[in-house]
């Protein structure tokens, strides 16, 4: 499945076999990647998980969300210089922890 939220943010999420399987992928594209119609995304997340760990990728779904609408989230993701500071971007953020 798919989910442009916004024309800057895309989270793609996939539900796979197995147990306890979760993993949630960071991408950033400077240029945008054209993603639905008249989206050209910038900031992926890329959400994997097995069936059972449903409630794990709906808590992501909404920190990410509740991340992605701070204000200044598409600057600070726009000039973040490498990996630890995408990181830092999300891990930092002022959320509501569940």
């Amino acid at each position: 499945g798919s989910c442009v939220i916004t024309p800057f943010v895309a989270i793609p999420h996939i539900i796979v076999d197995g147990k306890q399987v979760f993993k949630i992928l960071l991408v950033r594209s400077r240029e945008g990647i054209t993603f639905e119609e008249d989206s050209s995304v910038k900031a992926f997340f890329v959400i994997v998980g097995s069936q059972d760990m449903r409630n794990m990728h709906l808590k992501a779904l909404a920190a990410i969300a509740h991340i992605v609408q701070n204000p200044e989230f598409e600057r600070r993701w726009t000039i973040a210089r490498n990996e630890a500071q995408l990181k830092d971007i999300l891990l930092l953020a002022e959320r509501i922890r569940m």
